[in-house]
């Protein structure tokens, strides 16, 4: 008598990549594109809220080395032009746009984005490209051989999980981080222990534009408040983001996520009367801890990308931007490293090299926008440079995204008056 074992095999592929946010939609695309299999697990099903709506101008060459530009075009976006700065309820603001520098960038504008359409443009795209793409598929652990990564396990949402064998292992698990979890890398930042509060809301105030070409453009809006700060992001169809981000500790005498946001828009008499008749359409969301920057991103078979290497306060608006570069970087690296057959830390360390200098760079001006505040400095970069005009270029170019074209040294130096002559920064494409 002779028995049946059914044996079920295990998936193989390339890569597999942990996530379809815009990080991992992206190294998914690429990698496929050049003929590597790709299978890319999500756990949410798309479209889904997401916050980071407020784009930079530095995306341009990004959308066009994905294909996606016309897509971001024609869904219907709201044009930004760049960002208003309301310090300390002072009676003037501070208005930066980068159509005053056209040069630096491919186009002078960007957009506030709804997310979930955004980042569902990516993921189909994804798709085009080649990658296999579940949906509602939940990525368990990372499975290990020594120290290297060589597949997951995984499964749909609420079923048994499976090993799936992959020759790289990429984590855009966003701020789950799940690698940088389990090899103990993640590291918040104890100087920026912040807390955001946001919701969107319908009908508020929305700036008058009177520009021929983009009528209905806007800005992203900006106001400091006792302990912090708050971001006010117009939408299309008459929506409009609004968050909180507070130092934790002052947030801590207030209880409750409603609660907080509700006494920091009180503290804030322009924000305040631009919501007044309009109503809140979703539930109050929270993130705490908000930033940290984990020890490595890349390891022998594996890759950290977007906010699972890392979390930028949203102050600047360079998430998005610092995922998507990240990820083109590392599926650069993951690809030529599959072709020699070498997917080691040691070969995949360029793409961490490389990311880590925006990233610095984004990181120092945070931390130069919070001693601001702490000090409630009037006479800071920002209301300087609408008298120093070197200092105001350098702004805006660092501001757009223009990460590899100036950093916070060369905005300080301005600031000081320490050039001999007005030296211009790289306008390289």
């Amino acid at each position: 008598c002779f028995r049946t074992i059914s044996i079920m095999s295990v998936e193989q592929f390339d890569v597999v990549v942990a996530g379809g946010g815009p990080g991992g939609a992206t190294a998914a695309a690429m990698l496929a594109r050049n003929g590597h299999r790709v299978l890319l697990l999500e756990k949410e099903r798309f479209p889904r809220f997401h916050v980071g709506e407020s784009l930079l101008p530095a995306g341009w060459p990004l959308w066009d080395q994905l294909g996606v530009t016309r897509e971001i075009e024609e869904a219907g976006f709201v044009v930004k032009q760049g960002a208003t700065f309301g310090m300390f309820n002072q009676p003037s603001e501070i208005t930066l746009l980068t159509a005053e520098f056209p040069d630096y960038f491919q186009r002078p504008y960007t957009y506030h984005v709804e997310r979930a359409k955004f980042d569902e443009i990516l993921l189909n795209n994804a798709r085009r490209c080649g990658a296999v793409v579940r949906e509602e598929w939940s990525v368990q652990d990372v499975v290990m051989e020594g120290n290297r990564a060589v597949g997951v396990v995984a499964g749909p949402n609420g079923e048994s999980a499976k090993r799936i064998d992959a020759r790289v292992v990429i984590d855009a698990t966003g701020r789950s981080c799940l690698l940088a979890r389990k090899l103990g890398l993640r590291k918040p930042d104890p100087t920026l222990n912040k807390i955001a509060h946001f919701t969107h809301f319908k009908g508020p105030y929305r700036r008058p534009n009177n520009d021929p070409e983009f009528p209905d453009s806007t800005m992203t809006d900006i106001y400091t408040i006792d302990g912090g700060w708050i971001w006010y992001i117009p939408l299309a169809d008459d929506v409009v983001s609004v968050g909180a981000v507070l130092d934790a500790k002052f947030a801590g005498h207030l209880k409750g996520a409603q609660a907080r946001f509700d006494h920091a828009v009180e503290t804030c008499p322009k924000v305040k009367q631009w919501l007044e008749g309009s109503s809140q359409t979703i539930e109050m969301h929270t993130i705490s801890n908000i930033s940290y920057l984990n020890d490595s991103f890349v390891g022998d078979g594996y890759a950290m990308i977007g906010d699972a290497s890392m979390f930028v306060d949203p102050i600047f608006s360079a998430g998005v931007t610092i995922a998507i570069r990240g990820a083109i970087f590392a599926s650069e690296c993951i690809h030529e490293g599959l072709l020699a057959n070498d997917v080691s830390g040691a070969r995949l360390q360029p793409y961490e090299d490389r990311i880590r200098i925006p990233m610095g760079r984004i990181f120092k001006m945070i931390y130069n926008w919070y001693g601001i505040l702490e000090k409630k400095d009037a006479n800071n970069i920002f209301s300087r440079s609408q008298r120093v005009p070197l200092l105001r270029e350098r702004l805006i170019v660092l501001l757009s995204g223009g990460y590899d074209k100036v950093d916070l040294d060369a905005i300080l130096r301005a600031a000081a008056g320490s050039d001999v002559e007005p030296e211009t920064v790289a306008r390289s494409a």
